[in-house]
């Protein structure tokens, strides 16, 4: 038996295996030492594969894909320094629970740590971030060659779905020559079988009167649960949740809210509250998460996953397993009615809806996108100021959303969007410091030809900064902080072929504009000290909305 004979069997078991496990996607990084792989997804009849020369902009693609797909997808890169730029997005995947598959292409173990070139230790570098790391043996003629490789493939995929979802690693040290044999497609035989255990509690203690339910991003759809069955319940969600577009009775504008609470009012919200219900992740709000910091009031989270998050308070009690059978098992049907903040919210939203055209500011634009933007669109919405926005001037409630909320950074941030625009209408809102960071994500738009929309908020710089206390020091704040790029994206767009518009006043962001087909850049230019004189009088007015209501 030859060595492509052995190179080949276990290759193309390691991608056969992976696929009969629910991986249906790869996004490949062109390399030499992972040709053998790269070879093996491109003729696995039922995986697609997609092609990205930036393995750092790879992982977030891949993340995007997943976000959407609900399914494990694969990543492959060469050896050496390749491999250590998935870092970012693993890191994300981790945090958010996100089977990305991440295959990494080694040097044998006779080329490491002798200077041999692109030769790194690659063995257990994402151990912080991972479910499972592994690294495979050299093919052989060892009589469990094959088997062992779809033995660890079997491993890893107890973390593809479930309470212990999340990504995972396998190092594949490949010894040259490195050509499989392509004629031999009869390893792949095997039929996709997708295993996603249930797991709920069974000793859950029923909750009796009035409760606020803190509804953070869950993989959970809510799709079959029925609000109004529970009257005694008020339910605030994050943006990031689906179902907020098709509720009347929601919460929406809580950040609004909590920041502008008087300490009477929120105890009032003490005493007329007996519980806290925190279900998945952490919502966006600052401030909410702040006044869940302070309550008095008994908190109680479900949890997807086992990898319980406590921030921002540690919860008095914790289910984990399935929010559907938790919550069934947890919440009372109830006919008593607590409108307190639910009508709060409604005069909060006919204030903004009221006063926007008073505004020129970042709001007013974000506004105006959300508002004429067709409900069949996904949005992606970047971190910082893109999300934040969103929150407080989405009066409609009508545009479901992406974010990578994980790590809350701004890398990877285009990759994601283009992930996610393989499968849907995407539109994505991001500022020129991310958009910079992440440019050449816009490749992939080009070379996959995946339409979207990008929609630029070119302040120049890091509006977020500008409301933190590092502003008041102006003589080291534009250098450290504000760091202005100076930036003319249209010299972008040409670049990765996108038709650009230039946006010069809300009103130019029309219906016909933002809901083009075909791959569209819009730049809004914006003044940040000017923004946030207006972000801040929106706020008082708000203040004073919120401080005159009587709980």
């Amino acid at each position: 038996m030859t060595h492509q004979k052995h190179l080949t069997e276990q290759v193309f078991t390691l991608v056969d295996g992976l696929y009969s496990k629910g991986v249906s996607e790869v996004v490949i990084s062109p390399g030499s030492r992972s040709t053998p792989l790269a070879i093996a997804f491109e003729l696995h009849p039922y995986i697609k594969t997609y092609i990205h020369p930036d393995e750092r902009g790879a992982g977030f693609f891949a993340l995007g894909l997943s976000k959407v797909s609900k399914r494990p997808v694969s990543l492959l890169c060469t050896s050496g320094t390749a491999a250590a730029n998935y870092t970012p997005s693993v890191s994300e995947a981790g945090l958010m629970h996100i089977p990305l598959v991440v295959l990494t292409s080694d040097r044998p173990h006779e080329l490491r740590q002798v200077g041999a070139p692109q030769a790194i230790n690659q063995t257990n570098m994402f151990t912080n971030y991972v479910k499972y790391e592994t690294e495979l043996p050299i093919a052989d003629n060892s009589d469990t060659n094959i088997s062992h490789v779809f033995d660890r493939v079997l491993q890893a995929s107890q973390y593809f779905y479930g309470i212990n979802k999340g990504p995972v690693h396998i190092n594949v040290p490949v010894r040259e020559p490195l050509m499989p044999d392509v004629s031999r497609t009869d390893l792949f035989y095997r039929e996709q079988q997708l295993e996603n255990s249930v797991t709920y509690n069974t000793d859950i203690e029923p909750l009796i009167g009035n409760g606020l339910v803190i509804i953070g991003e869950t993989d959970y759809s809510f799709d079959d649960f029925d609000f109004n069955q529970y009257k005694n319940l008020t339910f605030i969600m994050d943006p990031r949740i689906d179902n907020r577009t098709e509720l009347s009775h929601v919460v929406t504008t809580h950040d609004l809210i909590f920041m502008n609470l008087t300490k009477e009012q929120e105890e009032n919200l003490n005493h007329r509250f007996d519980f806290i219900v925190r279900i998945g992740e952490a919502v966006t709000s600052k401030s909410t998460n702040q006044f869940l910091k302070r309550t008095t009031l008994p908190q109680i989270l479900i949890s997807e996953f086992n990898d319980i998050k406590t921030f921002p308070k540690t919860p008095d009690k914790i289910y984990v397993g399935d929010v559907k059978e938790t919550l069934k098992s947890l919440f009372i049907e109830s006919d008593y009615s607590d409108n307190v903040l639910y009508n709060l919210d409604k005069k909060i939203k006919s204030l903004i809806e009221d006063t926007m055209e008073d505004y020129t500011d970042e709001g007013r634009y974000m506004y105006e996108i959300i508002k004429n933007t067709y409900r069949t669109r996904r949005v992606f919405l970047s971190s910082s100021m893109p999300i934040r926005d969103f929150e407080r001037y989405d009066v409609f409630n009508q545009l479901k959303i992406y974010s990578n909320r994980g790590a809350n950074g701004i890398d990877g941030v285009v990759s994601s969007a283009f992930g996610v625009a393989t499968k849907e209408d995407m539109t994505l809102i991001i500022g020129d410091v991310a958009l910079n960071h992440d440019l050449n994500g816009l490749l992939m738009s080009k070379l996959e030809n995946i339409d979207g929309t990008v929609i630029c908020f070119n302040n120049n710089g890091g509006n977020i900064f500008s409301y933190l206390p590092q502003k008041e020091h102006d003589v080291y704040f534009e250098r450290l902080f504000g760091t202005p790029l100076n930036l003319d994206f249209s010299h972008a767009a040409k670049l990765y072929g996108f038709n650009y518009h230039l946006v010069n006043s809300p009103e130019d962001l029309t219906e016909e504009l933002l809901n083009q087909t075909g791959r569209v850049f819009i730049e809004i230019k914006t003044d940040r000290d000017d923004n946030k004189v207006q972000h801040n009088q929106l706020k008082e007015q708000v203040k004073d909305l919120v401080n005159d209501a009587r709980f």
